[in-house]
């Protein structure tokens, strides 16, 4: 579905220099040779795995056989799919790193952040949306965003391109990605009209990407297990949310 960005690499030869960096940049190209390509359409965590070998079974955890049985895991939660222990782990985990604000928050888990983004723009749609809501986000943004948005031909949203040449004075939602995939730069709303809703994707928002310099606090925020920890293979993301900002949810079973 995606087209692959390649980009091929010359075998450049820098100048000897006595900069570190540039010799080490030499090194580096000196190894790669012209028929290299670097695929920057898809990233895989792999560079995790070496790391969670060396924690051997530090961090190992145990289902046991007898848990999930129930399509409910804990029916006092919003959340009623959520296991209480890993709503437990994320809330310990976000107050030792402090990137963002989810005290007295709900979190609801999915398959992965990007079903979680197409559940995030359901929810924010008002039902009887007369013509589809415009879906934007800022350039360069992460590939796959205008086909999460239209592969479900909703009628209640549409990918309406980039959020900084957006200038539509009806309803909107802003997916603002921070730090941006693919520039890794810390981004913030750039439409901020009347009638707007933005959700937040933080999924590179940890300390082994980038400086936790504030405590995010937006209505909608999303994150996923394959930038956390790396384990993109468990599918799991989740979103945090105010108690009041969902309009409706519908409970299915499968």
């Amino acid at each position: 579905m995606l087209s692959t960005i390649e980009q091929s690499v010359p075998d450049v030869q820098t100048p000897s220099s006595n900069s570190t960096s540039e010799s080490k940049i030499e090194n580096y190209t000196s190894k790669l040779s012209a028929d290299h390509t670097v695929n920057l359409d898809f990233g895989d965590p792999t560079l995790y795995e070496e790391y969670w070998k060396k924690m051997e079974n530090k961090c190992d955890t145990m289902i046991p056989s007898s848990s999930s049985v129930s399509y409910f895991s804990d029916t006092k939660n919003f959340c009623w799919f959520l296991e209480p222990e890993l709503e437990t782990q994320i809330r310990k985990l976000h107050s030792v790193v402090g990137n963002a604000a989810i005290k007295g928050r709900h979190i609801v888990v999915g398959v992965g952040s990007s079903q979680l983004l197409s559940a995030a723009l359901y929810a924010l749609c008002p039902q009887d949306t007369p013509e589809p809501i415009s879906v934007v986000s800022a350039v360069p943004y992460y590939s796959p965003y205008p086909a999460l948005v239209d592969h479900l031909q909703s009628r209640l949203y549409k990918w309406a391109g980039d959020a900084n040449t957006f200038n539509g004075e009806k309803p909107y939602i802003e997916i603002v990605c921070s730090p941006n995939n693919p520039d890794g730069l810390i981004k913030q709303a750039v439409v901020n009209k009347n009638g707007g809703k933005e959700i937040h994707d933080l999924a590179y928002y940890w300390p082994q990407y980038t400086a936790i310099t504030a405590l995010a606090d937006h209505d909608l925020m999303l994150f996923t297990a394959s930038k956390l920890t790396g384990h993109a293979g468990s599918r799991i993301g989740y979103v945090t949310n105010h108690s009041n900002s969902h309009h409706h949810h519908h409970h299915h079973h499968h």
